[in-house]
């Protein structure tokens, strides 16, 4: 989380309004790693930092700023306290609930950022081929290899959904490419939304900032 704040702090510093916050950055591990902070490794990078830059930046994107964070439509159950413990890691499940937290801080932003006209999305680029499951079983590489597409469609998409002046005014919505699309059922659930924010949080000592 260091390394976000002091991100955050650059940005505030030199830049006068942020008009795209993207998160892209994921990893994959089939072992339990811990952070500086003392956290899961794939909850941190893939949920806790994006949630946490996006607060300590929210004087920047005020006024028109699209926040879009790249995930996944999964169903997996979000457990903060599962996923902080060592003995009941699981990697698939791990990964798959940091999707799901995308989806979830993505709808409560939404919500939670309308007084500062600023919009969030969510975006699903589909199997892209990257190195994010470089070291997943050797069955699931080849798989993602198989049915993955280039990473500069995905990225076309991504930068019509940031940009494009027809999504201008859009908030709240999940992407497959610039489709809208269903999320799944699990993470339309306001009041986990509303927990999950709040632990989340707790965790990078966000103590009262942000949105």
């Amino acid at each position: 989380m260091a390394s976000v704040r002091g991100a955050a702090r650059e940005l505030n510093r030199t830049v006068g309004h942020i008009d795209a916050l993207l998160h892209i950055a994921a990893v994959f591990t089939p072992r339990y790693q811990k952070t500086a902070d003392g956290l899961e490794l794939m909850l941190a990078t893939n949920h806790l930092g994006p949630f946490l830059l996006t607060n300590l930046l929210k004087d920047r994107l005020t006024g028109g700023g699209r926040v879009i964070t790249v995930t996944a439509p999964s169903t997996t159950r979000v457990e903060v306290e599962r996923l902080l413990n060592r003995d009941r890691f699981s990697a698939l499940h791990s990964f798959g609930a940091t999707k799901a937290a995308n989806l979830m801080f993505t709808f409560e932003l939404a919500r939670r950022a309308k007084r500062w006209d600023v919009r969030a999305n969510a975006f699903h680029p589909g199997v892209v081929r990257s190195e994010l499951m470089r070291e997943a079983s050797r069955p699931v590489r080849f798989l993602s290899r198989l049915i993955s597409n280039s990473p500069e469609r995905a990225a076309q998409d991504l930068v019509d959904v940031a940009l494009s002046p027809a999504f201008a005014g859009t908030t709240g919505w999940f992407f497959k490419g610039t489709r809208r699309i269903d999320p799944p059922k699990p993470t339309l659930d306001v009041g986990q939304q509303s927990v999950l924010w709040k632990r989340s949080a707790e965790l990078v000592e966000l103590e009262g900032a942000g949105f």
